[in-house]
């Protein structure tokens, strides 16, 4: 929690550097990849994100961007074998992606992203159907590392103020798992969400 604490405290200092800011929410379609090795069945959990950014422009159709998020992710699962037990995994994270955007236009105007995503995990527990829901948090790493790439479309509400709707696909890149024999777990997580940037 003190290193969250942390980087919402270098967020806020560094914002004033940035000329514009946005807010944004929606929702995600999230699984782990690799799951138990693939003795179950992953399969996508819904959760939804919030959270705000801020952006620099670099040249006329180039961005950098810094978003801080909270979002809800996890995954559904069944196992492969007698009795295909179901569980539900849900991990909350507060996800920080640097992204660089490019617009095509200036006004309303289709855009891509691409960039990479640190994501720190707050809870993680496992809820198998029928039984208690289990705390994952000691067995799973403190953070995530990985890649976004997306694309949205911006309009123009009137000067200096866009709306948005982005879609973006999280690549997670590290095994969440820790101490776990044959326990793999690697976020795969489908983002559509709606925002105003100023």
């Amino acid at each position: 929690m003190k290193r969250v604490i942390n980087l919402i405290l270098i967020f806020v200092m560094i914002s004033p550097l940035y000329a514009d800011f946005k807010v944004m929410g929606g929702f995600d379609l999230a699984k782990f990849k690799n799951h138990h090795l693939n003795s179950f069945q992953s399969s996508y959990k819904i959760g939804f994100l919030g959270g705000l950014g801020f952006e620099k422009k670099i040249t006329q159709n180039l961005l950098l961007e810094f978003d801080f998020f909270f979002m809800k992710k996890g995954s559904k699962a069944v196992s492969n074998d007698p009795p295909y037990l179901k569980s539900k995994y849900s991990l909350n994270v507060i996800s920080i992606p640097v992204l660089l955007r490019y617009q095509f236009l200036y006004d309303n105007s289709p855009y891509i992203v691409a960039g990479i995503e640190t994501s720190y995990i707050l809870s993680h527990t496992n809820k198998v159907k029928g039984e208690e829901a289990i705390d994952m948090k000691d067995l799973t790493d403190k953070s995530d590392f990985g890649y976004i790439f997306g694309g949205g479309y911006q309009i123009k509400l009137e000067e200096n103020l866009f709306f948005f709707i982005e879609a973006r696909w999280h690549l997670g890149d590290r095994n969440l798992s820790m101490d776990v024999e044959g326990l793999v777990m690697h976020t795969d997580t489908i983002v559509i969400m709606v925002g105003i940037r100023s």
